[in-house]
């Protein structure tokens, strides 16, 4: 659950992005974009009315993400050739995709009124054009879903075998307290909506994480999750941090377990954001919670459990090339718990690499790519678990691979097939467990 669930918190998939690399464009390195811009701006000095070159020389150096050298150029381009509606149109998504709308609203129209306005260019400034008048509007929604089947080795995480050992007695344990293969279905996502604040670029933002999952044989599994949160974000180009946010804000969750109230918690959180260039991204979080659980007849003593938590991490996405990206994130957890033997703290990391190229299949023009993703926790508890050890405390030692093959349908639905493999070691017989499994899903974007 907790990987589906994180999976609908992350941006869309590399294929659903729009202006994703294809065909040709995916195998050139950054390297040899880098060498190929510098023979173009060369030979554009040696022949500055050569507009051939200026137009391959801008349109490269805005795959690069330099608009500003493409702005420059195209805009040199006009004084040659005054007019000339397809460069208008390329200066008016170059501002669009800068931002400057009222820059870019302007070259379209430009664009829109030259004689014999080719139908193609006249179809994407319309496009363009109402894109602007949706950027400006000061509430905004966007939303992933993803629905699929499941299936899991060892769906409840129980111990490979029947004998424990709880306090030097051994035992030997119900069949159902065993791990055990399942089946099941799933619906994930995230919805977020946006208001512009209309203070230089200021946010008032809202998030709502939803999980709900049916077992079919392991019923008392079936869980449904939500967490609402919400609070501004800032532009903090007012302290001169460009292309960076920071936000505060409030949360609420909810989780339901074999169909009672299992657990809700309420907390705050702090978040920071900055993109360096083009290619990098930087994220950090803190959050606190404070969570209670509720005893059932399933889970009679998870009130145990009620304190609160701090979660923070560290993350940092990397774009090598058109082909190539990759993703590192440091983690760090403490759960405060009525009972010190369900206290505990654990760090961890993960890593993982994205490899997109061009459709195989001739009918999916859009790039596939393959998502591979490794990660580590070690975790501690406070104090020995009476009815496990007198004397010794839980310790755990968590890894995961993780492979996944993203298909785009079309730009806004993909299938993903992905393969899982997680190891838990504990000292603690109970808690020691392995689970492989597949899962096939469908994603939208909204």
């Amino acid at each position: 659950m907790a990987a589906l669930v994180a999976f609908a918190c992350m941006p869309a998939p590399a294929a659903l992005a729009q202006g994703a690399p294809q065909g040709a464009q995916v195998s050139l390195s950054h390297e040899q974009l880098r060498a190929r811009q510098a023979e173009l701006l060369a030979a554009m000095m040696r022949d500055p009315a050569d507009l051939d070159i200026a137009f391959e020389y801008a349109n490269l150096s805005a795959r690069m993400g330099d608009y500003e050298a493409a702005i420059g150029t195209f805009e040199r381009m006009l004084i040659y050739a005054p007019g000339l509606p397809r460069i208008q149109l390329e200066l008016g998504v170059l501002y669009f995709r800068l931002g400057s709308f009222d820059a870019a609203r302007s070259y379209f129209e430009q664009a829109l009124q030259a004689p014999n306005v080719p139908p193609e260019v006249a179809e994407r400034v319309q496009t363009f054009m109402t894109a602007i008048d949706t950027a400006e509007d000061p509430a905004k929604f966007s939303a992933t879903v993803m629905t699929g089947l499941r299936w899991q080795s060892n769906a409840n995480a129980g111990p490979g075998g029947r004998f424990v050992t709880l306090n030097g007695i051994s035992f030997l344990l119900d069949d159902t307290a065993v791990g055990r293969a399942d089946w099941n279905a799933f619906v994930a996502g995230n919805v977020h909506a946006a208001y512009d604040l209309g203070t230089q670029g200021d946010l008032l933002e809202a998030d709502l994480l939803f999980y709900g999952g049916r077992y079919f044989d392991s019923t008392r599994l079936n869980t449904e999750l939500a967490e609402l949160t919400f609070g501004p974000s800032f532009n903090m180009a007012r302290f001169d941090i460009d292309n960076a946010r920071f936000g505060v804000y409030g949360i609420l969750t909810g989780v339901r377990l074999n169909e009672t109230n299992y657990t809700g918690a309420t907390g705050f959180g702090a978040r920071f954001a900055i993109q360096p260039d083009p290619r990098s991204s930087i994220n950090a979080k803190v959050e606190y919670r404070y969570r209670w659980y509720r005893d059932s007849a399933t889970y009679p003593t998870v009130s145990n459990r009620n304190g609160y938590q701090i979660l923070a991490q560290l993350s940092h996405a990397y774009q090598f090339s058109q082909a190539w990206s990759g993703r590192v994130s440091l983690l760090g957890d403490y759960e405060e718990a009525a009972a010190r033997f369900e206290q505990s703290w654990e760090i961890g990391a993960t890593a993982g690499l994205t490899y997109r190229f061009a459709s195989p299949v001739e009918m999916l023009r859009t790039v596939w790519s393959i998502d591979a993703d490794v990660g580590y926790v070690r975790r501690a508890f406070a104090a020995p678990d009476p009815v496990v050890s007198f004397t010794e405390s839980q310790r755990d030692n968590e890894f995961w691979v993780r492979g996944a093959l993203n298909v785009p349908v079309r730009p806004d639905i993909a299938m993903s097939l992905s393969g899982e493999f997680r190891r838990l070691q504990s000292n603690y017989q109970t808690r020691d467990y392995s689970n492989a499994s597949v899962t096939l899903s469908l994603i939208k974007t909204f």
